[in-house]
C-alpha cells in the first residue's frame, strides 16, 4: 500500500509538471506571436501614416495652386515601370495616355521629362509581372516618387504624421507613447523631430522604446525614425483572457489532484480505523460473551443452583454483561441506520432532571468503582423537546466516558442552563483531558486517541461519533474544552 501510494504521488507530480511546462510553452509561443503581430501592425501603421500625410500635402498644393495632381507611369517592354507626379493647370488638356517605352529601341521618355526626374525614374524602376508582390512595390514606388516632388515644395508635416499614427495604433488598442525623427540617410542628420530640440530627447529613456525605420525617398534618401514604446505590456494585456483561463485550469487541476491525494490519505486512514474498530469491537463483544459463558458453565458444572447466593451472583453477572452487550449492539445499529439516513426521532416533552437522575442511578449500579457526581440546574426544573432514548444514550455516553477515563477517583459535575429557547448541558470531569491537536478528530467515526495519550480502557471509537450525530439530528451542537491533566468538559446545546 505504501509503495503504490508513493507511485501515485509521483505520477500526480509528473502529470502536473508536464501540464505546467506545456502551458508555459504554449503561453510563451502565444506571447511571441502577439509581439510579432503588434510590431507588424506598427510597421504598417507607419507606412499608412506616411501615405496619408503625403497625399494630404499633395491635395493642399492642388487647392492652393489651383492645379490638378497627375501621377504618371513609365513602362518598358521588359516589364519595368517607374512613377512620378506633377501638377498641371486644371483647365489644361490631359496628356496622352502613357505608352510603353521601348528603351532598347532607343525611344525617348515622355516629353517634358528633365534629367533629374529621369534619374529618379531609373533608380525606382520596378519589375512588374515577376510575382504578385511587384504590385505592392509599385505602390511604394509611387509613394516615394511623390515624396521627391512634393518635399521640394512643402516639407513633411511631422505633426500630421504623428497624429495619424496615433489614431491607427489606438484602433488596435495600442496606447503606446512614441515620437518621430526624420533623418537624412547619407549622414544620419536629424532634419525634423516631433519633440522640442534636436538630437536625442533628454527626458526619454530610449532603452524602453523600439526603433522602426521607414525609408520614404530614394533619390535623396531620407527615412522616418519612429521610436515606439515597447509592446510587451500591450501583448500581455492581449493575453489576459488566455492567462486567466490557463491559471484557472491549472488551479482546478491542482485542486483536483490535491483532493484526490487527500481522499486517498483519508481512505487509508479510514481503512486503518476500520481495522482498529474491528479489533476493538471484537474484543469488546467477546468479553461479555466469555464472562456470561463462564458464569453459566460454573452454575451447570458445579451445581450452584442449590447455592442460591452464588447462583444469584452469577446470574446478575450474566445479566449485566448481556446489558453491556446489548448497548454495544444498539450503538452499532444506530450508526448503520444513520449512514442510511433512516433514523427517525420520536420527539416528546420530557424532564431533563428525571432523565439525568435515571442515568446517574444506572451508572452507579454498573460502574466498577465509586464516583461522585454533582448536579447544578438553573432553573431547578428544566423541560425540553427531545427523543428520550437517544438523549438518554447521549448523556450516558458522556458520563460513562467521564468515569472510565479518570485515573483517580472520578468527580463529575453536570450543569444545565435553560435560556433564550435553548438548553446548555455541560459534563465536566477531572480525568486525563484531551490535547488540543486531537479535539477536532475525537468526534470522527472510529477515531481513538493514540495509545500514548489514553488510558488502558478499551473502546471502539463510535461513542462520541454517535453523540455528535444524534445531537445534530436534534438541531443542536456539541463542543469540547479542557486541558491535559485537568479534565474535559463536553458542552451540548439543544433547542428547548
Amino acid at each position: 500500500m505504501k509503495s503504490s501510494f508513493k507511485y501515485i504521488i509521483l505520477l500526480v507530480i509528473l502529470s502536473l509538471s508536464g501540464i505546467f511546462v506545456y502551458q508555459l510553452f504554449w503561453i510563451n509561443d502565444l506571447y511571441h506571436s502577439l509581439q510579432k503581430q503588434n510590431k507588424d501592425y506598427i510597421t504598417r501603421a507607419i507606412r499608412n501614416a506616411d501615405h496619408v500625410e503625403l497625399f494630404s500635402r499633395a491635395d493642399s498644393i492642388s487647392e492652393l495652386a489651383r492645379k490638378r495632381r497627375e501621377t504618371i507611369s513609365q513602362a518598358d517592354d521588359q516589364g519595368g515601370i517607374a512613377l512620378t507626379t506633377r501638377f498641371r493647370d486644371k483647365d489644361s488638356i490631359s496628356p496622352d495616355p502613357v505608352r510603353i517605352v521601348e528603351k532598347e529601341a532607343g525611344q525617348p521618355y515622355m516629353y517634358g521629362m528633365n534629367e533629374r526626374m529621369k534619374k529618379v525614374l531609373e533608380n525606382g524602376r520596378i519589375r512588374v509581372g515577376d510575382d504578385y508582390s511587384s504590385l505592392g512595390e509599385l505602390g511604394l514606388q509611387m509613394q516615394r516618387s511623390l515624396h521627391e516632388v512634393i518635399d521640394t515644395i512643402f516639407p513633411v508635416n511631422i505633426a500630421k504624421f504623428d497624429s495619424v499614427l496615433t489614431a491607427d495604433l489606438r484602433e488596435k488598442n495600442l496606447y503606446l507613447r512614441h515620437f518621430t525623427e526624420i533623418r537624412r540617410l547619407s549622414d544620419s542628420t536629424v532634419i525634423a523631430t516631433s519633440v522640442s530640440g534636436q538630437g536625442e530627447p533628454p527626458h526619454y529613456d530610449l532603452s524602453q522604446y523600439d526603433l522602426y525605420t521607414w525609408k520614404y525617398a530614394s533619390f535623396h534618401p531620407k527615412a522616418y525614425y519612429v521610436y515606439v514604446e515597447s509592446t510587451r505590456m500591450a501583448s500581455l494585456a492581449g493575453m489576459t483572457g488566455m492567462l486567466v483561463s490557463s491559471f484557472l485550469i491549472l488551479l482546478i487541476l491542482a485542486l483536483s489532484f490535491a483532493y484526490m491525494i487527500w481522499f486517498l490519505l483519508h481512505q487509508k486512514t479510514v481503512e486503518q480505523l476500520k481495522d482498529d474498530f474491528t479489533h476493538n469491537v471484537t474484543h469488546e463483544l467477546k468479553t461479555p460473551i466469555a464472562i456470561s459463558y463462564a458464569a453459566i458453565e460454573s452454575i451447570i458444572h458445579y451445581n450452584l443452583l442449590d447455592n442460591r447466593e452464588k447462583a444469584n451472583k452469577y446470574l446478575h453477572l450474566c445479566h449485566e454483561e448481556l446489558e453491556r452487550l446489548d448497548g454495544m449492539v444498539e450503538q452499532i445499529l444506530s450508526l448503520s441506520l444513520e449512514k442510511r439516513k433512516e433514523i427517525r426521532l420520536v420527539i416528546e416533552r420530557l424532564s431533563l432532571n428525571e432523565l439525568v437522575a435515571k442515568i446517574v442511578e444506572q451508572q452507579k449500579l454498573k460502574s466498577p468503582r465509586p464516583f461522585r457526581i454533582h448536579l447544578d440546574f438553573q432553573p431547578a426544573e428544566i423541560f425540553l423537546n427531545a427523543d428520550r432514548i437517544h438523549l438518554y444514550s447521549i448523556l450516558s455516553n458522556l458520563i460513562d466516558n467521564a468515569v472510565k477515563y479518570t485515573e483517580r477517583a472520578p468527580e463529575i459535575e453536570i450543569q444545565a442552563r435553560a435560556a433564550d429557547g435553548e438548553v446548555r448541558i455541560c459534563v465536566q470531569d477531572n480525568g486525563i483531558g484531551i490535547p488540543e491537536e486531537y479535539r477536532q478528530h475525537i468526534f470522527d467515526k472510529f477515531y481513538r486517541l493514540p495509545s500514548s495519550r489514553r488510558s488502558s480502557v478499551k473502546g471502539y471509537g463510535i461513542g462520541l461519533f454517535y453523540v455528535k450525530t444524534m445531537v445534530a439530528k436534534h438541531g443542536g451542537t456539541v463542543t469540547v474544552e479542557g486541558e491535559p491533566g485537568k479534565g474535559t468538559c463536553f458542552i451540548i446545546t439543544l433547542p428547548q
